[in-house]
Protein backbone atom coordinates (compact mmCIF):
# COMPACT_ATOMS: atom_id res chain seq x y z
CA UNK A 1 0.00 0.00 0.00
CA UNK A 2 0.88 3.50 -0.38
CA UNK A 3 2.16 5.30 2.96
CA UNK A 4 1.35 8.82 3.13
CA UNK A 5 3.99 9.04 5.94
CA UNK A 6 6.98 7.24 4.24
CA UNK A 7 6.05 9.30 1.32
CA UNK A 8 6.97 12.92 3.24
CA UNK A 9 10.09 11.31 5.20
CA UNK A 10 11.37 10.67 1.75
CA UNK A 11 10.46 13.96 0.30
CA UNK A 12 12.39 15.24 3.59
CA UNK A 13 15.44 13.17 2.76
CA UNK A 14 15.56 14.44 -0.68
CA UNK A 15 15.50 18.06 0.22
CA UNK A 16 18.06 17.80 2.67
CA UNK A 17 20.06 16.13 0.87
CA UNK A 18 19.32 18.38 -2.34
CA UNK A 19 19.47 22.11 -0.65
CA UNK A 20 23.08 21.54 1.22
CA UNK A 21 25.83 22.39 -0.26
CA UNK A 22 27.28 19.99 -2.93
CA UNK A 23 28.55 20.22 -6.82
CA UNK A 24 25.46 20.72 -7.99
CA UNK A 25 24.40 24.24 -6.33
CA UNK A 26 27.09 24.97 -5.81
CA UNK A 27 27.80 25.40 -9.91
CA UNK A 28 24.47 27.06 -9.85
CA UNK A 29 25.40 29.24 -7.49
CA UNK A 30 29.07 30.03 -8.78
CA UNK A 31 27.65 30.26 -12.36
CA UNK A 32 25.05 32.67 -11.92
CA UNK A 33 27.14 34.96 -9.52
CA UNK A 34 29.59 35.51 -12.60
CA UNK A 35 27.38 34.74 -15.92
CA UNK A 36 24.19 35.93 -14.60
CA UNK A 37 20.76 34.77 -13.83
CA UNK A 38 19.74 33.25 -17.20
CA UNK A 39 23.22 30.73 -17.49
CA UNK A 40 22.35 30.23 -13.52
CA UNK A 41 18.65 28.81 -14.50
CA UNK A 42 20.52 27.07 -17.60
CA UNK A 43 22.68 24.83 -15.45
CA UNK A 44 20.10 24.65 -12.96
CA UNK A 45 17.58 22.90 -15.36
CA UNK A 46 20.80 20.21 -16.33
CA UNK A 47 21.23 19.71 -12.89
CA UNK A 48 17.56 18.97 -12.38
CA UNK A 49 17.30 16.72 -15.58
CA UNK A 50 20.22 14.75 -14.47
CA UNK A 51 18.53 14.23 -10.74
CA UNK A 52 15.40 13.11 -12.93
CA UNK A 53 17.53 10.76 -14.98
CA UNK A 54 19.07 9.19 -11.92
CA UNK A 55 15.28 9.24 -10.15
CA UNK A 56 13.54 7.76 -13.34
CA UNK A 57 16.31 5.00 -13.39
CA UNK A 58 16.41 4.12 -9.74
CA UNK A 59 12.41 3.82 -10.17
CA UNK A 60 12.83 1.23 -12.98
CA UNK A 61 15.85 -0.49 -11.32
CA UNK A 62 18.33 0.43 -13.83
CA UNK A 63 20.78 2.31 -11.97
CA UNK A 64 20.54 -0.59 -9.38
CA UNK A 65 21.86 -2.98 -12.43
CA UNK A 66 24.42 -0.75 -13.43
CA UNK A 67 25.92 -0.24 -10.20
CA UNK A 68 26.11 -3.63 -9.56
CA UNK A 69 28.66 -4.25 -11.82
CA UNK A 70 32.16 -2.97 -10.36
CA UNK A 71 33.35 -1.86 -13.27
CA UNK A 72 30.70 0.42 -14.05
CA UNK A 73 31.18 2.29 -10.75
CA UNK A 74 34.57 2.59 -11.46
CA UNK A 75 34.96 4.34 -14.43
CA UNK A 76 31.33 6.66 -13.75
CA UNK A 77 33.73 7.40 -10.21
CA UNK A 78 36.99 8.16 -12.26
CA UNK A 79 34.91 10.29 -14.91
CA UNK A 80 32.98 12.10 -11.98
CA UNK A 81 36.62 13.33 -10.64
CA UNK A 82 37.76 14.18 -13.99
CA UNK A 83 34.67 16.96 -14.67
CA UNK A 84 34.84 17.98 -11.05
CA UNK A 85 38.29 18.73 -11.00
CA UNK A 86 37.94 20.75 -14.73
CA UNK A 87 35.17 22.51 -12.72
CA UNK A 88 37.87 23.17 -10.03
CA UNK A 89 39.73 25.04 -12.94
CA UNK A 90 37.23 26.63 -13.97
CA UNK A 91 36.18 28.10 -10.74
CA UNK A 92 39.95 29.22 -9.94
CA UNK A 93 40.20 31.40 -13.48
CA UNK A 94 37.01 32.80 -12.35
CA UNK A 95 37.91 33.42 -9.39
CA UNK A 96 40.85 35.10 -9.92
CA UNK A 97 39.74 37.54 -12.71
CA UNK A 98 41.05 40.67 -12.12
CA UNK A 99 38.23 42.53 -11.74
CA UNK A 100 34.05 42.55 -12.19
CA UNK A 101 34.27 44.52 -15.51
CA UNK A 102 35.76 41.06 -16.91
CA UNK A 103 33.31 39.14 -15.56
CA UNK A 104 30.75 41.53 -16.74
CA UNK A 105 32.13 40.97 -20.28
CA UNK A 106 32.22 37.45 -19.77
CA UNK A 107 28.30 37.84 -19.09
CA UNK A 108 27.61 39.10 -22.28
CA UNK A 109 29.40 37.03 -24.59
CA UNK A 110 27.11 34.23 -23.17
CA UNK A 111 24.69 34.37 -25.41
CA UNK A 112 24.52 30.56 -25.39
CA UNK A 113 23.09 28.37 -22.37
CA UNK A 114 23.26 25.00 -24.23
CA UNK A 115 26.52 24.99 -22.55
CA UNK A 116 25.37 25.67 -19.20
CA UNK A 117 22.22 23.12 -19.95
CA UNK A 118 25.23 20.31 -20.27
CA UNK A 119 27.13 21.54 -17.60
CA UNK A 120 24.55 20.87 -15.36
CA UNK A 121 23.58 17.34 -16.73
CA UNK A 122 26.95 16.43 -16.01
CA UNK A 123 27.63 17.46 -12.85
CA UNK A 124 24.95 14.71 -12.14
CA UNK A 125 25.14 11.81 -14.70
CA UNK A 126 28.73 11.44 -13.36
CA UNK A 127 28.26 11.90 -9.79
CA UNK A 128 27.70 8.10 -8.48
CA UNK A 129 26.34 9.75 -4.85
CA UNK A 130 23.60 10.89 -6.77
CA UNK A 131 22.42 7.45 -7.40
CA UNK A 132 22.95 6.76 -3.84
CA UNK A 133 21.26 9.55 -2.54
CA UNK A 134 18.20 8.39 -4.81
CA UNK A 135 18.38 4.66 -3.51
CA UNK A 136 18.10 6.42 0.13
CA UNK A 137 14.84 7.99 -1.18
CA UNK A 138 13.22 5.31 -2.17
CA UNK A 139 13.95 3.16 0.54
CA UNK A 140 12.98 5.29 2.60
CA UNK A 141 9.51 6.13 0.73
CA UNK A 142 8.11 2.80 -0.60
CA UNK A 143 7.26 -0.19 1.41
CA UNK A 144 8.08 -3.49 -0.36
CA UNK A 145 4.43 -3.60 -0.98
CA UNK A 146 3.90 -0.16 -2.36
CA UNK A 147 2.15 -0.13 -5.80
CA UNK A 148 4.57 0.48 -8.93
CA UNK A 149 3.03 3.81 -9.35
CA UNK A 150 4.18 4.92 -6.28
CA UNK A 151 7.83 5.27 -7.19
CA UNK A 152 7.27 7.56 -10.08
CA UNK A 153 4.95 9.78 -8.07
CA UNK A 154 7.63 9.98 -5.70
CA UNK A 155 10.51 10.72 -8.59
CA UNK A 156 7.78 13.58 -9.90
CA UNK A 157 7.38 14.78 -6.46
CA UNK A 158 10.94 14.81 -5.97
CA UNK A 159 11.69 16.48 -9.06
CA UNK A 160 9.37 19.77 -8.55
CA UNK A 161 11.40 20.12 -5.22
CA UNK A 162 14.08 19.59 -7.09
CA UNK A 163 13.35 22.73 -9.61
CA UNK A 164 12.11 24.73 -6.82
CA UNK A 165 15.46 24.49 -4.79
CA UNK A 166 17.92 25.27 -7.96
CA UNK A 167 16.17 27.40 -9.13
CA UNK A 168 16.35 29.88 -5.55
CA UNK A 169 19.79 29.06 -5.76
CA UNK A 170 20.28 30.90 -9.51
CA UNK A 171 18.05 33.69 -8.34
CA UNK A 172 19.06 34.34 -5.29
CA UNK A 173 23.19 34.59 -6.68
CA UNK A 174 21.74 36.73 -10.06
CA UNK A 175 19.50 38.78 -7.80
CA UNK A 176 20.82 42.49 -8.46
CA UNK A 177 19.96 43.18 -4.82
CA UNK A 178 22.68 40.93 -3.44
CA UNK A 179 25.17 42.33 -5.99
CA UNK A 180 27.46 44.72 -4.11
CA UNK A 181 27.76 41.54 -1.42
CA UNK A 182 28.16 39.15 -4.03
CA UNK A 183 31.09 41.36 -6.14
CA UNK A 184 32.64 41.24 -3.09
CA UNK A 185 32.64 37.92 -2.13
CA UNK A 186 33.15 36.34 -5.83
CA UNK A 187 37.10 35.64 -5.71
CA UNK A 188 36.81 33.71 -2.20
CA UNK A 189 33.20 31.86 -3.46
CA UNK A 190 34.95 30.54 -6.07
CA UNK A 191 37.82 29.50 -4.43
CA UNK A 192 35.29 27.91 -1.77
CA UNK A 193 33.98 26.18 -4.78
CA UNK A 194 36.81 24.81 -6.45
CA UNK A 195 38.24 23.56 -3.24
CA UNK A 196 35.18 21.53 -2.91
CA UNK A 197 34.88 20.20 -6.33
CA UNK A 198 38.92 18.99 -5.61
CA UNK A 199 37.78 17.28 -1.87
CA UNK A 200 34.85 15.50 -3.78
CA UNK A 201 36.73 14.67 -6.39
CA UNK A 202 39.90 13.00 -4.29
CA UNK A 203 37.23 11.09 -2.39
CA UNK A 204 35.63 9.60 -5.41
CA UNK A 205 39.34 8.42 -6.24
CA UNK A 206 40.43 7.66 -2.76
CA UNK A 207 37.36 5.41 -2.84
CA UNK A 208 39.06 3.17 -5.53
CA UNK A 209 41.48 1.88 -3.18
Amino acid sequence: MFDLSSFGAALAVYVIGTASPGPGNLAIANTSLNFGRTPGLALAAGVISGSLCWGAMTAAGVSALLLSYTQILVWLKVLGACYLFFLAYKSIRGALAHNATTVARARSKQTRNIGYYLQGLGIHLTNPKAALTWFTVTTVGLSANAPAWASFVLVAGCAVLGFLIFSTYALAFSAHSAEPFFTRTRKSFGMICAAFYSIVAIGFISSLF
